[in-house]
């Protein structure tokens, strides 16, 4: 398949993707997902990145999964873009980039353990900030171990747990109070 730098995927190359998708091929779903991206369909690419991955990539599924549902496509579409299914996609536009390039001039590869290590931390905090038990439990433990970040993050989570808790409970009550 040959290089497209439009924004508009050419429909025999989506059609023939889709259809090795379907049939469970995770490199045609990974650039399916990047290619629907690409062109505007965020939920799209949210859908078949989530068929093709989320049993292998959870953290990233449920991350993708936070974001969307406030609101943030694009941060949504960034997790699956940057996670390690994806990025490291035999057939996925980054490695059309890297083949395209001379020997000389392709890039190292991110480690696959940092981008999981702060792709679990995204998660984490987000968990907590919703209140999320085992999220907080996991940042506690961190910080009395002497994680002096996890007890910053802990407390401005938990923060912003109880603002939320709050105006909830304000706007559930019969006086507005």
């Amino acid at each position: 398949m040959e290089h497209r730098s439009s924004s508009v995927p050419d429909p025999n190359e989506i059609a023939e993707l889709r259809a090795r998708a379907d049939a469970g091929d995770q490199d045609a779903a990974g650039r399916l997902g990047e290619l629907l991206a690409r062109s505007g369909d965020r939920e799209g690419a949210l859908r078949v990145w989530a068929r093709a991955y989320g049993d292998s990539s959870p953290t990233t599924k449920r991350l993708a999964e936070l974001r969307a549902e406030d609101g943030d496509l694009e941060g949504a579409v960034s997790a699956w873009q940057v996670s390690d299914a994806v990025w490291q996609n035999r057939e996925g536009l980054r490695q059309e980039y890297l083949d395209s390039l001379d020997a000389d001039e392709r890039l190292e590869d991110d480690d696959p353990e940092d981008w999981a290590f702060i792709e679990e931390e995204q998660l984490t905090r987000m968990l907590a900030e919703r209140g999320d038990e085992a999220a907080i439990a996991k940042l506690r433990a961190q910080a009395h171990a002497g994680d002096s970040a996890a007890a910053t993050l802990l407390a401005t989570c938990e923060e912003r747990y109880r603002r939320r808790k709050n105006a909830t409970t304000r706007s559930e009550s019969p006086l507005g109070e």
